[in-house]
């Protein structure tokens, strides 16, 4: 297992694309976080409640943005074996596919796991700079960050599923950009046309930024209470995860 994930780390990091994905999600938390920051630093005299919780969008902002580039990474990163027909003498020279797969998906959970902690180090750093006694690093604001490093490991899954399901890192990475900004909001006007509001909320974009809210966003309406939320996000993750590792254990590779 030791050398199969060896061998994924050193295919990822021959490549470009692991840190050109990263600069845009580190550019929005530059100016996401400074721009909160700023706005949190300039309302503070009324009242610490109201500044922490403009700090807090900036950071809610920054990790929102970088799963959705976590998906991406996942999903390239999977789905670009078989547009270079890579994957066939993989599966030749190791004892199996499932450690391939397995070692292939831990590696994407741990850059998507690298990508949100970039992230949070750049928003908190903004907000510490920029928003003066507007910024404290609270209980909430822990269980944010706690909660974004779970998100981006569950979005990379999601892409690296969606990526080894379809075969094909484009149509992958297409499904996660219309889905996430625009699909699910589609989804959800139907499904409220429908009579069932209650669903969207269990969606994997409104279950990720609730989820991502954590204690913060209880009482909100359309949010999930944010631990069943988590649960809900895990169980996407797992799903497409699943149904990518199915496919290529069971499929032909060409």
């Amino acid at each position: 297992m030791t050398a199969l994930l060896t061998s994924e780390l050193r295919k990822v990091t021959t490549l470009r694309f692991w840190w050109a994905l990263a600069l845009a999600p580190v550019a929005v938390a530059l100016f996401a976080a400074s721009i909160y920051a700023a706005m949190a630093d300039g309302i503070d005299s009324f009242g610490s409640d109201l500044s922490s919780g403009a700090a807090s969008v900036g950071l809610f902002v920054s990790v929102a943005s970088v799963v959705l580039f976590a998906g991406l990474f996942g999903a390239l990163n999977a789905g670009t074996e078989f547009r270079h027909s890579t994957l066939t003498p993989t599966f030749l020279t190791a004892r199996g596919r499932d450690g391939v797969v397995a070692a292939k998906l831990i590696v994407t959970a741990g850059f998507g796991a690298a990508y949100t902690l970039l992230v949070e180090i750049v928003a908190v750093a903004c907000m510490v700079v920029f928003a003066g006694d507007g910024f404290e690093l609270t209980g909430s604001v822990l269980a944010m960050l706690g909660a974004g490093l779970l998100a981006g490991v569950a979005w990379s899954l999601i892409g690296a599923g969606l990526g080894l399901l379809l075969r094909s890192s484009i149509g992958a990475a297409i499904a996660l950009v219309v889905w996430y900004p625009m699909g699910e909001l589609i989804v959800t006007a139907i499904l409220f046309g429908l009579g069932v509001p209650s669903l969207p909320q269990w969606l994997p974009g409104a279950a990720t930024w609730a989820t991502i809210a954590a204690d913060s966003a209880s009482g909100i309406d359309g949010f999930a209470p944010w631990l069943p939320a988590a649960a809900a996000l895990i169980g996407w993750a797992a799903l497409a995860a699943g149904l990518g590792w199915w496919s290529t254990r069971s499929r032909d590779v060409t």
